[in-house]
């Protein structure tokens, strides 16, 4: 009994790590700042539409564990950092008359350690201007000490469409004498014209299934057109292989506002000389 005692203890002291070895976090200050903060910009695409979009950005408090008292952050517009860093290169800032902020202050609760900061933005007055900047900055957060990286930042407002998101595909890919299912997720996204535009009404996707993605290289630029809801399909011609393999429309082609599902009927001539025939419904999830 006595050697299995003086072995358990031997273990317990052979467990310990040195001082030296140990950090101790516990008296690490917690700090505020922005998710998404610092010299970068961060894109911020408004959904064109006549009513204002509430866009939203977090806050956070970096700390080894969640406080145990709640924590008021306050924000406003950072002209000094935009125009020491941005205004020379060309950007402008976003007027004040494009947005409409109802309290400029986040509180994060008890327990938590982060809150989210509401700003309705309107998209009728964006219009087609490449894009606005969004300055802002942490002035008070309770009395914590406020990060000097990411204490402010920069979020360039632009107009985006209201296409955009996780879509399912379910549909088909027929080649001569074999059919493949198409069972996937794809994520519609804006798609980039000449001189850095994102037209209102045009989503970028993975056209088919893998063979047509990857193989051929194919990605698919989607059309709507907001009068008839009818879609022109065509392959993008920056997304995917150098050399780019033409889409056809076959049939209808067509988007369902209500429902937010688009119906794709479309072709292509592949490697050997065939034609493959594609159909795709591709229905919106929430994320």
């Amino acid at each position: 009994m006595r050697r299995i005692l003086l072995a358990t203890a031997l273990l317990a002291v052979s467990c310990l790590k040195p001082a030296k070895y140990y950090t101790d976090f516990s008296d690490i200050s917690a700090i505020a700042q922005f998710s998404l903060g610092g010299n970068s910009i961060t894109n911020a695409w408004i959904t064109v539409q006549s009513t204002p979009t509430d866009y939203t950005l977090m806050v956070n408090v970096a700390a080894p564990n969640p406080l145990g008292k709640a924590v008021t952050f306050t924000l406003a517009i950072d002209t000094a950092d935009f125009n020491a860093q941005l205004a020379a290169n060309g950007y402008s800032l976003l007027p004040d008359s494009d947005y409409i902020v109802s309290t400029w202050q986040v509180t994060i609760p008890a327990g938590k350690d982060s809150g989210t900061f509401h700003i309705q933005i309107n998209s009728t007055k964006l219009g087609s201007n490449l894009g606005f900047i969004l300055p802002l900055h942490i002035t008070d957060a309770s009395g914590l000490p406020i990060s000097s990286n990411f204490g402010y930042g920069f979020w360039l407002v632009q107009n985006g469409n209201a296409y955009t998101g996780l879509y399912h595909s379910m549909g088909y890919r027929k080649e001569v004498g074999k059919t493949f299912v198409i069972d996937q997720d794809k994520y519609l996204y804006y798609a980039d014209t000449t001189g850095g535009l994102y037209p209102s009404n045009t989503v970028i996707a993975q056209a088919g299934d893998d063979v047509t993605y990857i193989d051929y290289g194919i990605g698919m630029d989607l059309t709507v057109d907001p009068a008839t809801n009818l879609v022109t399909l065509t392959s993008d011609p920056h997304q995917g292989a150098s050399g780019k393999i033409p889409l056809n429309n076959m049939g209808v082609c067509k988007y369902d506002p209500v429902t937010r599902v688009f119906t794709l009927n479309y072709s292509y001539v592949n490697a050997y000389g065939n034609t493959d025939t594609l159909q795709e419904i591709l229905t919106w999830k929430p994320l």
